[in-house]
């Protein structure tokens, strides 16, 4: 098996903020934030580029969790 780093990158200090997130050997990148925190993340370059993003919540009538799953060539249109 071959090993591999993950590098979290914090930019505001706080692991519940906006985070990006690296794994050598891979051309990706992860990048993480609270809905609060919507504007900054659009502001991101790496939205520009296409990839597959997650909507995380609470049902409201149900309070169970869901997820959306999706794909965009430009992310960041379809987050808007």
């Amino acid at each position: 098996m071959t090993s591999a780093t993950i590098k979290l990158f914090l930019p505001r200090g706080d692991a519940k903020s906006l985070r990006t997130a690296e794994i050598s050997n891979w051309t990706g990148k992860a990048i993480a934030a609270p809905r609060t925190e919507l504007d900054d993340l659009l502001q991101r370059e790496e939205l520009s580029n296409s990839g597959v993003y997650f909507l995380i919540g609470t049902d409201p009538l149900s309070g169970s969790p869901q997820a959306y799953i999706g794909e965009a060539e430009v992310i960041r249109d379809r987050l808007k």
